[in-house]
């Protein structure tokens, strides 16, 4: 896809690639890996320096007012060099969600802090047994006494240990959801500390009877569901813009190893069954990027579109995320599974990806439910021949 950026997107995309280039190269992005929680404090501070803690917000809140393709860049960046900080969780989601749904009172009391970097928020809502991020959650909210009584579970909250609180999502009496602030101290919230695959952080949290004031809920929306849905698929989106990067630099990365790699007395890049495998993995990329690039442009300029661009892109972008991180490992021989380079790290990378939200054929499903019912199956043209449409409406 030829697609022309703006002013401002090629600006958001040099400045992360010079600013990540010069403070995240592979060996600097141990100190990330070995910082507490897995951030490091200087490059959370950078990231606001530079503006990109408040990217998704409008200019009256103090953003950059970035959309679709302005985040997709600045997160495609980040996938090239495995940023481990939860941007992802913290900013686009958990600050996002509290610029759209909080009241004057909390963005007053939380947005200057998120924007600064002295605090963070990030969004609690997958749950056990339940994959798919559409779904009405399990955790329920009643409200009791002024206030509302929590009971449930959260799997995997990215981010969270280390955040100043969870915006934790939950069903209340009578099918809608809301979202509350919650600190991770609070009586009766255990948090249980995990490492992800691609050696970032996340938690488990278990909610048994916790009491919150009736102020913690955000915001007073009667039912977040529509808004939360979109985001969470603005969110999927985003994720396989960071795996499309980590797909391309995985890509360089082999092909440059296998100019290097001598047998029989030549490169093995000479050979045509290794050329043929990089070509393979080079139209992987291709097609993930553009499947993102076709997925912000539907999305900036239809935001009902989300859920259907972030099934497309998903199911796109996952399938290549699995044959470029094999082909990847595998081309480089034995040294592909040595901590000692990159590459293994970038197929831990995008094997999370693969899983995260949902597998590849789980979100081709949906799409395939999406072009049903809304027709729109009609306008591919590999589904048309010269006598019509194929497929038997």
């Amino acid at each position: 896809m030829l697609l022309s950026l703006t002013e401002l997107q090629e600006m958001i995309e040099s400045s992360v690639l010079e600013f990540l280039t010069h403070e995240y190269d592979f060996l600097k992005r141990a100190n990330s890996l070995h910082a507490p929680h897995a951030i490091a404090q200087p490059i959370w501070q950078g990231f606001a320096d530079m503006g990109w803690l408040g990217l998704p917000l409008s200019e009256a809140d103090g953003g950059i007012d970035g959309h679709a393709m302005e985040s997709g860049l600045l997160m495609r960046a980040f996938g090239r060099h495995l940023v481990v900080e939860p941007y992802l969780s913290s900013v686009l989601l958990g600050t996002r969600l509290l610029a759209e749904f909080g009241s004057a009172k909390q963005r007053e009391s939380w947005l200057p802090s998120l924007l600064d970097g002295t605090r963070r928020l990030v969004l609690a809502h997958e749950e056990f047994g339940n994959s798919d991020p559409w779904a009405p959650r399990a955790t329920r909210a009643r409200e009791e006494a002024g206030g509302f009584i929590l009971n449930g579970k959260k799997s995997l909250v990215a981010g969270a240990p280390g955040a100043s609180a969870v915006l934790l999502s939950a069903q209340l009496d009578g099918g809608a959801h809301a979202l509350f602030v919650l600190p991770l101290d609070t009586p009766g919230l255990s948090v249980t500390e995990r490492r992800t695959l691609d050696s970032g952080r996340a938690a488990d949290l278990t909610l048994e009877g916790v009491q919150v004031a009736a102020a913690a809920k955000l915001g007073d929306a009667g039912d977040v569901t529509p808004v939360l849905e979109r985001i969470l698929a603005e969110a999927i989106v985003n994720l396989c813009w960071e795996a499309s990067g980590a797909m391309q630099a995985a890509l360089e990365q082999t092909a440059a190893y296998t100019k290097e790699r001598m047998q029989f007395g030549q490169s093995i890049s000479k050979f045509q069954v290794v050329q043929h495998r990089l070509a393979e993995m080079a139209v992987g990329c291709e097609e993930a990027l553009s499947a993102c690039q076709l997925a912000a442009l539907r999305i900036d300029s239809d935001p009902a579109s989300a859920r259907a661009m972030a099934a497309m892109a998903k199911s796109k972008v996952g399938r290549g995320a699995l044959l470029v991180a094999k082909e990847a490992v595998q081309l480089h021989g034995a040294m592909g599974v040595s901590e000692e380079l990159a590459i293994a790290s970038y197929f831990r990378k995008l094997q999370g990806f693969s899983q995260q939200f949902g597998g590849a054929a789980w979100f081709a499903e949906r799409y395939g439910e999406h072009m049903l019912d809304s027709n729109e199956y009609r306008a591919s043209r590999t589904l048309l021949t010269q006598k019509g449409i194929q497929h038997a409406s």
